[in-house]
């Protein structure tokens, strides 16, 4: 029988650093091999409890003591211990804490999570590793390796939107004092693919009015003429609807993957919006013959599905939405393109920013400037002719 190890731990010229001998013996009870030799380093933390560590060096020993004691001088000391859970374990309860989602966002995290962050990505495995150990440098690898995927096949949105996912996480273990600073902070978020805009001309709104199913013609005139997001229009009852005035009282949506109301993101999303007449008779044609729910139904909404369930917005897009626009030969076109279009037809009819601002629930009309401004390059011009035409007086 092997004789068993020996260890030893003796003081150092160095405070709070001792040097540990663990010496082996083979079967004879000879010393099987080299001595291992390894650093421990303690200190005391604001907790009042004693931290200790081992390292390989000397050198690796003194400077973590002297970080920790730096950290606590500063206030900024943080236990080591705290960083022990897994990943895994600590995205359940960071899911579970977290009772102000919104239920389309929830899902979007746990889809996000289970897919991509605690899934294995090429070589690296996020899950098992505990959060203390997560460093930069290995979720900048784990990046590149999710990006180049090619059985996952990401688009630079999507791994944008898995970053930010894992940063809102790792943001709240830092707030939970689970890890001292966030080790994704200095890493440049991937940037979404950037979709051009596109813009239907009022012929084209025509024609894929008459394209499209015969019960979603109105769908594209309120999308064009009243610029709704698609939410927004899934979300619309009769009751937001008065058609004598020609108004649109915008105050709820439906979610991309719920099935029932939601309030809008921001304040100014909550808006009233004007109809052009001939919107207004095209809304009332469907209240009589295409609407699948009866206006006068309690809660109806203006654009359900044909059984005449709340519009399931991702089989709208693939039924209905797409072979229309293949077949009017406008491949490509989204469902949010409407929004662009009413802009610009908008701005065409000389509607101004804090005009259009208003009508499509900007928060603010730099935001409305930054989407559109490119459309109104002529109004510099016009303004100076006015300016010009009063300084002559004949304006």
């Amino acid at each position: 029988m092997a004789k068993p190890a020996e260890t030893s731990l003796e003081a150092t010229a160095h405070p709070g650093i001792w040097k540990r001998t663990v010496v082996r013996f083979d079967e004879r009870g000879e010393p099987r091999g080299a001595p291992k030799i390894t650093y421990k380093a303690r200190c005391y933390g604001a907790d009042g409890k004693e931290h200790a560590k081992y390292f390989p060096t000397l050198t690796a020993a003194k400077n973590w003591r002297t970080n920790q004691l730096a950290d606590r001088s500063k206030g900024q000391w943080f236990d080591p211990s705290a960083g022990r859970i897994t990943l895994a374990e600590y995205a359940h309860h960071w899911l579970r804490t977290r009772v102000d989602l919104r239920k389309s966002t929830r899902r979007i995290y746990e889809g996000n999570l289970r897919l991509h962050i605690l899934a294995k990505v090429g070589d690296i495995e996020l899950g098992p590793m505990p959060l203390g150990n997560i460093t930069t440098e290995a979720l900048r690898h784990w990046i590149a390796e999710l990006s180049a995927d090619e059985q996952r096949n990401l688009s630079p949105t999507t791994v944008n939107q898995v970053y930010r996912t894992l940063n809102a996480m790792l943001r709240a273990a830092v707030e939970d004092e689970r890890l001292a600073k966030n080790p994704l902070g200095p890493i440049k978020p991937p940037k979404p693919l950037k979709v051009p805009m596109r813009f239907l001309t009022q012929v084209e709104v025509e024609d894929l009015a008459d394209t499209i199913n015969p019960s979603y013609r109105a769908f594209v005139l309120v999308g064009a003429y009243c610029g709704l997001r698609l939410g927004e229009m899934a979300g619309l009852r009769w009751s937001d609807v008065d058609m004598l005035q020609r108004r649109i009282t915008v105050e709820n949506q439906l979610g991309t993957d719920e099935q029932q109301l939601a309030p809008l993101k921001t304040t100014a999303s909550y808006r009233t919006i004007v109809m052009p007449r001939f919107v207004a008779d095209v809304l009332g044609v469907h209240a009589r013959f295409g609407a699948t729910q009866s206006p006068s139904e309690r809660g109806a909404f203006v654009f359900a599905a044909p059984g005449g369930s709340p519009l399931q917005i991702h089989n709208f897009r693939h039924r209905v939405w797409q072979p229309a626009v293949r077949k009017a030969g406008f491949t490509g076109l989204r469902v949010h393109d409407l929004r662009h279009t009413c802009a610009s037809l908008a701005i065409a009819a000389g509607a101004d920013v804090k005009v259009l601002q208003d009508m499509l629930g900007h928060a603010s009309a730099a935001m409305t400037l930054d989407q559109y401004g490119k459309l109104m390059p002529g109004r510099s011009e016009q303004v100076a002719d006015r300016l010009d035409a009063l300084h002559r007086g004949t304006a």
